[in-house]
């Protein structure tokens, strides 16, 4: 048993099962074998041998053991902050309104192209310290805050050395079509992008775009789909968020790993999704931070088997959050998904989100060792006493995170 870590005393292990929706496993008083930073083997706490047997042997204390939470949607790359946009909103100002005139996602544009890669990759690096501190094990970062290609590649960069400097599951998305820059043609720019999907083949895993009104049409998400696919790029979509455009259905036809936000989505972008097996990534601190009345169709997702994932969507001007604590807890309460739905959502589902359920996401044999050693024996606790922060450590391969002290607010 040479170089094999024993994780014993485990008063509750959560498993994923993705038999059931997904859902998740419950085993009690038991233990975990870690070998090679991957699930070896899962046993009663009674069957473990002598001490001796193994390179370590970590006792649980009878705490709760959870998959590590993954972040399937962000965009933890930018520069600055929009906290007077967050006063405009609460002022009656839509999102919408401050997009169109000339605020929202183009003032982070602005920031972000004036950042050195230096300075991007120091404020990104506290931020995803702090997300592994509450409790993230694996991630998806979105560029989108450059809108040229000097800037798009500057940000992709940073976040491959991310993935490098942390060792942590790091999927990377081109959003170029994250909005039109200011006095540019839709068309040109779309065309544009299409041109340069290439360049982009050894920094991304995949292409995404912001299909809502007066950005970009579902036919522009065809067009950009058709050329990424022929390139080999995973394809995701934000779709149907503010308003209905129909990009939902066209994405899951064309094979899309995920459509994102879906306020919007109608039964029969439910339907396509479940035929596609395109997962659902919802995120509902947006709707929190941006004030919104408009849920998803959760349950009607749940009743067609489309498989949901979480996500905290962290940005600087709809969800500035880096907790998947708290979304967890927000999807339970205002979708009424089950503790048992949302933290599959937030674990294995999310995985599923990036095509990665096979690696990471649900503790299960062979899969990497990334969890979150709890500070109670209930994973309910992260569901009944809202607002706290139950994470007592987190665990990437098997390896104990050295978390930060102070929260991030860079």
């Amino acid at each position: 048993m040479s170089g094999i870590l024993c994780f014993r005393n485990i008063g509750q292990l959560v498993q994923a099962d993705a038999s059931t929706q997904p859902g998740i496993r419950l085993r009690k008083n038991c233990a975990m074998l870690v070998q090679d930073g991957r699930v070896h083997k899962i046993l009663k706490d009674s069957e473990i041998k002598s001490s001796k047997s193994y390179n370590r042997v970590i006792d649980c204390q009878g705490r709760a053991m959870v998959p590590g939470f993954v972040d399937c949607h962000t965009h933890l790359i930018y520069a600055g902050e929009r906290k007077d946009e967050m006063v405009e909103r609460m002022r009656g100002t839509t999102y919408l309104e401050i997009l169109e005139s000339g605020g929202g996602i183009l003032n982070t544009v602005k920031a972000t192209n004036r950042a050195t890669e230096k300075e991007l990759f120091d404020t990104a690096h506290k931020r995803m310290k702090r997300m592994m501190a509450l409790g993230t094990t694996a991630f998806e970062i979105k560029s989108g805050y450059g809108l040229n290609l000097k800037c798009e590649m500057k940000m992709l960069t940073v976040g491959k050395k991310l993935r490098t400097t942390l060792k942590v599951p790091v999927t990377l998305t081109y959003l170029g079509a994250h909005t039109v820059p200011t006095g540019e043609d839709r068309e040109e720019y779309l065309e544009e992008i299409i041109e340069n999907l290439p360049r982009f083949r050894e920094l991304a895993d995949g292409v995404d775009i912001f299909c809502e009104k007066d950005v970009f049409t579902a036919a522009d998400l065809r067009r950009l789909f058709l050329q990424a696919k022929l390139l080999g790029f995973d394809l995701r979509a934000h779709v149907e968020e503010f308003s209905h455009q129909g990009g939902c259905t066209e994405a899951a036809k064309l094979g899309a790993l995920s459509c994102d936000h879906l306020e919007h989505a109608t039964p029969m972008d439910i339907h396509a999704m479940h035929v596609a097996g395109t997962t659902a990534v919802l995120m509902p601190g947006v709707t929190l931070f941006l004030g919104g009345e408009k849920h998803p169709l959760v349950h009607s997702m749940l009743d067609a088997g489309v498989t949901l994932a979480l996500a905290t969507d962290c940005n600087p001007g709809s969800s500035p959050t880096y907790n998947m604590q708290t979304v967890l807890t927000l999807a339970s309460s205002m979708y009424r998904l089950t503790p048992e739905q949302a933290l599959a959502a937030g674990t294995y589902g999310s995985a599923k989100a990036l095509g990665a359920e096979k690696d990471f996401g649900g503790l299960l044999p062979k899969q990497h060792a990334d969890f979150n050693l709890l500070k109670t024996n209930d994973y309910l606790d992260l569901f009944y006493y809202f607002g706290e922060n139950f994470v007592d450590a987190t665990f990437i391969a098997g390896k104990k995170f050295k978390a930060p002290k102070d929260p991030a607010t860079a």
